[in-house]
């Protein structure tokens, strides 16, 4: 008698297998990339809610003189007026109007360094729309940056009528 193996065939006949759910390498890829990208997005859209220590730098609005596109000369316009309070640069350094016209700044805000910006230059975070002083006024700046420890810091100054009321 040989020894073969051969699976038992009940009389109604066959077995059924239940199909299963696979996930492809590629599948899952993209799932974990979904993941991520939701959460960079919540992290970008509500950094003060993420929290932080305080970010070192001071704000200010007001008006300045900025050149015009054309270089011909400089015209009058609403700014806000940064000042890096530490004695080191401040890396991935963003600024945030009103939750939600956003400027990422490429260069660290230098040790000490002063910076006057055009409230237009601020971009929508939806859109591409720019901020227009005249018709919202600047009620909250959202600062964040790389603090020398590594840790992000954020500072959060809420306006009234200009005025900084209250800061965090």
């Amino acid at each position: 008698m040989s020894d073969t193996s051969e699976s038992p065939v009940s009389p109604a006949g066959p077995t059924a297998v239940a199909p299963r759910l696979h996930l492809s390498q590629r599948g899952l890829c993209i799932c974990l990339f979904l993941m991520v990208a939701a959460g960079l997005s919540v992290y970008a859209m509500f950094p003060e809610r993420v929290g932080g220590p305080p970010l070192p730098v001071a704000v200010e609005l007001g008006e300045g003189a900025v050149p015009t596109a054309d270089g011909a000369g400089n015209v009058l316009t609403e700014v806000i007026v940064l000042t890096n309070l530490t004695d080191h640069p401040i890396p991935r350094f963003s600024i945030e109007i009103n939750d939600q016209y956003l400027l990422i700044r490429d260069a660290p805000l230098a040790a000490g360094e002063r910076l006057e910006l055009p409230q237009r230059v601020f971009t929508d975070k939806r859109s591409n729309h720019r901020f227009n002083p005249i018709k919202y006024p600047v009620e909250a700046v959202t600062l964040t940056g790389q603090l020398p420890s590594g840790a992000r810091g954020v500072t959060r100054f809420l306006f009234e009528d200009g005025v900084i009321t209250h800061s965090h």
